[in-house]
């Protein structure tokens, strides 16, 4: 029995996209500000959700090392901030 060979039709190639010929734009992108207020809401939010068991166990050492460090750099901010307070009402009076 001989198998006759069919030729398959051929595919058209997609269209080719020319490139634009207009310039590439350039946009400044403005960095985001994150504020104290912002870290502290984070780290609020770190804590309901450890709290209501968002994290699973093997996740928890991660967790709770950002959360310590996040928690240690907001003490240090606001102990610096306590600092510049007291040195500021002690100016006016000497």
């Amino acid at each position: 029995m001989a198998t006759k060979k069919t030729k398959a039709a051929p595919v058209a190639a997609p269209e080719a996209v020319a490139p634009s010929a207009e310039a590439p734009t350039t946009t400044t992108v403005e960095p985001v500000q994150l504020t104290i207020a912002d870290l502290q809401l984070l780290a609020r939010i770190v804590d309901l959700a450890s709290r209501r068991g968002a994290f699973q166990a093997g996740e928890l050492s991660q967790v709770g090392d950002a959360y310590n460090k996040l928690a240690g750099f907001l003490s240090y901010v606001e102990s610096v901030q306590k600092k510049e307070e007291a040195e500021k009402a002690e100016a006016p009076a000497a």
